[in-house]
């Protein structure tokens, strides 16, 4: 909790931030509701910024305003923008108002926030030698950038065997499934209660950039939440 009151607002320049070329943006637009992983293909310094053009976009307008998030080093960040121009040759890209400021929360690797997720997990590789009706349901009751602890009523595996999760949740209202695989780094089972829990610390492997995106977005969620500056998840 006190790793989690230190991710503390700020306001920084883009330029100050410096996000790299080819680096996964989320645009939001209002109306159409609607979200959408573009590409950041450049800015100039209180001009404007240049992504490429959403995919299946609705009636968007020059003009309207849109939410920017992005991922720079060990930050999120977020800002609101104008849609300044929107170009159909030589490829399609829309240009951006140049933000005056950023709202930036760090994003630290290994701090985990509480969760209360139902997870559905399964094998890595067919015939690990558990015999379990894969997929098992299992509960998500932390989680981080790199891990999370997943309970379940048996035992998933060992020390260093992997598997497959796929999860739920809603970042801004918008519902999210995420699947990735992830090694299991501890096992410890609680007994004297009514039932049997397991506790398994897990590590996730191979995560790509817009699942990567999804997550730091969905746990900056939870850290707000839990330093008490958003009452509702999903707003």
């Amino acid at each position: 909790m006190a790793e989690a009151l230190e991710q503390l607002k700020s306001l920084r320049t883009l330029a100050e931030l410096n996000p790299k070329i080819g680096e996964k943006v989320q645009i939001e637009t209002r109306v159409p509701r609607g979200r959408y992983s573009v590409q950041l293909l450049g800015y100039r310094e209180n001009s404007s910024m240049m992504v490429s053009a959403p995919k299946k976009v609705g009636a968007v307008n020059e003009g309207a305003r849109v939410t920017v998030r992005l991922m720079s080093g060990n930050y999120i960040c977020a800002f609101s923008a104008r849609v300044l121009k929107i170009q159909s040759s030589p490829f399609p890209y829309w240009h951006l108002e140049y933000p005056s400021d950023t709202e930036v929360r760090r994003i630290r690797s290994h701090t985990r926030v509480p969760v209360n997720l139902l997870v559905s997990v399964d094998e890595f590789e067919a015939d690990s030698g558990l015999r379990l009706d894969w997929p098992v349901n299992a509960y998500c009751s932390d989680i981080s950038l790199n891990g999370a602890c997943v309970e379940a009523p048996v035992v998933l595996g060992k020390k260093n065997d992997k598997l497959f999760l796929t999860t739920r949740f809603k970042v801004a209202g918008v519902d999210q499934v995420v699947l990735t695989p992830a090694i299991i780094r501890s096992v410890q089972s609680s007994d004297g209660g009514i039932t049997k829990v397991v506790s398994h610390g897990v590590e996730f492997l191979e995560m790509d950039d817009e699942t990567h995106l999804i997550l730091a977005g969905f746990v900056y969620q939870q850290f707000l939440v839990e330093t008490g500056n958003l009452e509702i998840l999903g707003v």
